[in-house]
């Protein structure tokens, strides 16, 4: 065997063992063993301990993830093992942006599934006016949970569709949320996963900053540009004011576990909230705008677009144009940025939601 390939295969043994320790240490598995159950129990302390943990000490959670939503070391999501059966539900059209749905019968033998949603991404619009940007659109956001499943019960899931055209107007109006996933059937109630936001208003909003139509900058706190088009884009105001946006927070998750009578660790939502991008840009409108990770396809949806002194067209970039450009469940409409004369620019639809079931 290859020297190299024996050491990446010691150094995977060793990040898998490594990994399986936390898992252990989040979940407190010998506490797990030895619960009860139900409320009080190991599944409710999990819970809060997903829900309420911040410290970068902590193995992640909600609240830590509200800060720092893109930080993928924290994204410590249950996968259990052993499943033998698996299914997949998205589009399959090549738009890379409709939603699909179907009915699915929990087949003989299976004693417990595991399901996934993708929420679809949110839409992103042109830059329609000279010095303008419209950034990717938001990520969907992600749900997961094992339960306990009888033969022959069915579940309906539905995997959510982006805005199906792109954005091409000045009103903002083609910048839109993408459609939640969502599960229905025993032992869930509401289960879904919210497509990416729309609006840059939005976007503002989860900055949590006193002007919410107004980008305000961390280096020196002046309004060079403003929130326009009904939150379709940004638009220069007077001179250029560099700045920057770290990843933002945005969509959520959602659902509730019921008639489990001895629930676990595994029947606990665990789930990551739908991502704006990264943005950073100088006095003369450059700058580069980076798009969100998204689980499971991290490295593939962490595209970057730099703007200079040209055009970018979203719709130069779209998933079915042939270029392969994000086509992956909850990602964003690409960016476009407009220099002088570049008015005729189109924006890009959000991408595909997607659901995924196993069992065992």
């Amino acid at each position: 065997m290859d020297v190299l390939v024996y050491s990446a295969l010691n150094e995977q043994t060793a990040l898998k063992k490594e990994i399986a320790e936390k898992q252990a240490c989040l979940f407190d598995l010998k506490q797990n063993a030895s619960a009860g159950g139900g409320g009080g129990g190991s599944a409710e302390n999990c819970a809060v301990a997903w829900l309420t943990s911040q410290s970068t000490a902590d193995s992640g959670g909600e609240k830590y993830l509200w800060k720092c939503p893109a930080d993928t070391a924290k994204w410590k999501i249950w996968e259990g093992e052993g499943w033998t059966g698996d299914l997949k539900v998205c589009d399959d059209t090549g738009y890379y942006r409709c939603g699909r749905s179907c009915s699915w019968t929990v087949p003989g033998g299976a004693t417990k599934a595991r399901f996934q949603l993708w929420g679809a991404g949110g839409g992103a619009n042109k830059a329609p006016c000279c010095c303008g940007h419209a950034p990717f659109g938001s990520t969907g956001s992600y749900a997961s949970v094992i339960i306990p499943v009888t033969a022959g019960h069915t579940y309906t899931l539905c995997a959510g569709c982006a805005y199906c055209c792109y954005g091409y107007t000045t009103s903002g109006s083609q910048r839109l949320s993408g459609c939640p996933s969502y599960v229905q059937g025993c032992h869930l109630c509401w289960f879904c996963a919210d497509g990416g936001q729309g609006s840059l208003g939005n976007w503002m909003g989860m900055q949590d900053r006193c002007l919410p139509y107004k980008i305000s900058y961390y280096n020196n706190n002046q309004e060079g540009y403003c929130i326009c088009n009904t939150g379709g884009d940004w638009c220069s105001s007077n001179s250029h004011q560099s700045g920057n946006f770290t990843y933002i927070a945005g969509s959520g998750y959602h659902g509730t576990i019921m008639d489990i009578p001895t629930p676990t660790f595994e029947n606990v939502i665990y789930g990551l909230r739908g991502i704006w991008p990264e943005i950073c840009y100088d006095q003369n409108h450059y700058g580069y705008d980076v798009h969100a990770p998204v689980l499971g396809y991290e490295a593939e949806t962490i595209c970057c677009a730099t703007f200079t002194s040209g055009n970018c067209c979203g719709k130069q970039c779209g998933a079915w144009q042939g270029n392969g450009c994000l086509r992956y469940p909850g990602a964003g409409g690409w960016s476009s940025h407009a220099m002088g004369g570049g008015n005729g620019l189109c924006g890009d639809a959000g991408k595909f939601g997607m659901v995924c079931v196993q069992w065992q």
